[in-house]
């Protein structure tokens, strides 16, 4: 397995234990309306910073090792997609 794999299912059994932000549920009116509040992202602008510091680094050590191009996509798409359900954008991924 290659480092960069490695880096991807950390990150993504880290934030797979944060809790799903909710979308409001749909309830007979009651007066006066109190919105349910979503959940505020969870995963900090330094953990995504640390995330992105700690991948270009296994992209290098993968590169030096001749393991270039070694990361799975389905596991690049998981992250992705547990990011985006979490409300958080990774665009370097």
């Amino acid at each position: 397995m290659c480092v960069v794999s490695m880096v991807y299912d950390h990150f993504y059994d880290k934030w797979d234990k944060y809790p799903r932000p909710q979308p409001y549920r749909v309830v007979p009116p009651v007066l006066p309306f109190v919105p349910y509040p979503t959940l505020p992202p969870q995963i900090t602008p330094k953990e995504i910073e640390e995330f992105k510091k700690l991948l270009e680094k296994a992209r290098k050590y993968d590169e030096d090792n001749n393991q270039k191009d070694c990361e799975l996509e389905s596991k690049r798409k998981k992250l992705q997609d547990l990011a985006k359900e979490l409300g958080v954008e990774i665009d370097f991924v």
